[in-house]
């Protein structure tokens, strides 16, 4: 009889004994979903706030860009050069032809948004015999944007194609009578493969 009672007991603790192992994985079984919802709803919020906050750099950038889009950046003229009469110095040093021009849009080297320069459509400022360059006060993020398409504005010159870099960084073709706006690179090399050089016309003698 005690034997058999003591058989029982074992019994009764080994179904108690697997019952705790079972409630444990359970447990552990619930604590790993929770984790892994957790998780996953970190994840959509990391995401968001990311966007959020590429969405206000760029804004930012933007704004200050266009607070910034009248402004030029002189290269050359030693500090304080001015002296106490900006107005009068910077008429003297670039020529009277060309003030309006500086009026119209920022300066680039190459093609700006009127497609061309001061440096290149009359002589450029110079001060004490060195030359004076002219550069738009961008961000560095634009700049480095805009400079993205220089090799593709050095094929459409070879190509003779008409364009413009406009503001604050998106070139404008024309060709065949038409103007496009292309926003990127990449779309641009697209438009360069898809328009191969235009042949002139044969002529009969």
């Amino acid at each position: 009889h005690t034997l058999s009672t003591h058989a029982r007991q074992q019994t009764l603790a080994g179904q108690l004994e697997s019952r705790s192992t079972g409630e444990q994985v359970n447990e552990l079984e619930h604590r790993v979903s929770s984790n892994e919802d957790d998780i996953t709803d970190l994840a959509r919020r990391v995401k968001v706030l990311e966007k959020e906050n590429t969405d206000l750099k760029a804004w930012v950038e933007d704004a200050e860009n266009r607070s910034r889009r009248s402004n030029l950046r002189f290269i050359g003229i030693p500090e304080r050069a001015e002296g106490n009469n900006i107005l009068g110095f910077m008429s003297r040093l670039i020529p009277q032809g060309s003030q309006a021009d500086l009026g119209k849009a920022p300066l680039l080297p190459g093609q700006d948004e009127d497609n061309e320069t001061l440096q290149e459509k009359k002589e450029p400022p110079q001060y004490k015999g060195a030359r004076v360059y002219i550069y738009p006060d961008f961000s560095a993020g634009l700049i480095q944007r805009r400079r993205g398409f220089d090799a593709l504005k050095k094929k459409l010159r070879d190509r003779d194609i008409k364009y413009a870099l406009i503001f604050p960084c998106t070139l404008r073709v024309v060709r065949a009578g038409k103007t496009l706006f292309l926003r990127t690179p990449d779309e641009a090399e697209t438009f360069l493969v898809n328009f191969p050089p235009l042949i002139p016309p044969l002529t009969l003698t």
